[in-house]
């Protein structure tokens, strides 16, 4: 049975369809650790839990299994997804080639807001390592690289960006130190803020190089790739 989340007593009092609330909540809880891999998410239990009707439990169920956070089991049905090194490896081989973009563009087209807004997610990450806040830490890091995707001011890449995003969010929470995810931000920030595009992509590829390799310790105790 699922324990009730915070965020259910919110689902039908807030704007939107409630298949698309109770995805975002359902998502978060799956990113932050309330549904480990191969927890069984069963559309009853999912409904009670939340407080919807099935309908919105088996409707975000499915869109949660499109975004690749769910897979199906024979014996079981949908359960959180497992994770194999060559399954990280190829997520963050497009998070790497993506980001680049993201970064070399938002140089280009960044506007002062943008650039303030970064600082802001980076200082917020600090301050959460410095009171040893590692939830808070983990959601500064993760709004500097939606933000870094913002301040490029390509919709496209934005729109294909978003499922990678929330998939490499729920991969970096397995590392147990967020300064380990972080320190990279400012010189991306700085690169971006100095409109240099060269310098921002690679600063980009080496971050999720080191995320990569950091990530695949975390969870396997190993930084090669592997099945």
């Amino acid at each position: 049975m699922l324990s009730r989340p915070s965020e259910a007593a919110s689902i039908s009092a807030a704007g939107g369809s409630l298949a698309g609330q109770l995805l975002d909540a359902l998502r978060s809880d799956v990113i932050t650790g309330r549904y480990p891999p191969g927890y069984r998410l069963v559309e009853r239990d999912v409904a009670d839990t939340y407080g919807v009707s099935r309908l919105p439990a088996r409707e975000a169920l499915q869109a949660l299994r499109a975004e690749g956070f769910l897979e199906v089991k024979k014996t079981r049905g949908l359960v959180v997804r497992s994770w194999s090194e060559r399954d990280v490896t190829e997520l963050f081989d497009i998070r790497q080639a993506l980001e680049a973009v993201a970064c070399r563009q938002a140089a280009a087209n960044r506007t002062d807001a943008d650039v303030r807004a970064l600082r802001q997610a980076v200082t917020a990450a600090d301050d959460a390592v410095a009171a040893d806040n590692a939830p808070a830490a983990h959601n500064a890091n993760a709004l500097f690289h939606q933000l870094l995707v913002t301040a490029s001011h390509n919709v496209t890449l934005g729109e294909i960006m978003a499922p990678v995003l929330f998939r490499v969010q729920w991969l970096v929470r397995q590392i147990p130190d967020p300064h380990a995810v972080s320190h990279d931000h400012h010189e991306i920030a700085d690169a971006i803020a100095g409109r240099d595009g060269p310098l921002a992509e690679r600063l980009a590829i080496e971050h999720a190089e080191h995320n990569r390799t950091t990530t695949l310790v975390a969870m396997f105790g190993s930084g090669g790739h592997g099945d």
